[in-house]
């Protein structure tokens, strides 16, 4: 797992499961907040939509082209690129 920094100590990391699934953590100060599972497929179609919302609850990702936001609860915690997302699926 590479972790991508964001802002005011927040880490997002992603862990495979499965060759199909993946893990999608928040980290704040080293202790997790909040993760979801999800599988390559629905992320893939998440990537390729210009502007997309994926997942319902505490932790959700907002795209906005090239642009992504991490809300943790409805939270605004940072914005991450599409490349190093997919960077990460594909280590």
């Amino acid at each position: 797992m590479l972790p991508i920094q964001l802002p005011h100590n927040y880490t997002l990391g992603i862990e495979p499961i499965t060759n199909r699934r993946f893990r999608i953590i928040v980290f704040k100060s080293g202790e997790e907040l909040v993760c979801r599972r999800e599988n390559l497929k629905q992320l893939r179609q998440f990537l390729d939509a210009d502007e997309a919302k994926a997942f319902k609850g505490r932790l959700q990702l907002l795209k906005h082209g090239d642009d992504i936001a991490v809300e943790v609860k409805g939270e605004l915690i940072g914005n991450i690129s599409k490349a190093s997302l997919l960077a990460n699926l594909m280590a």
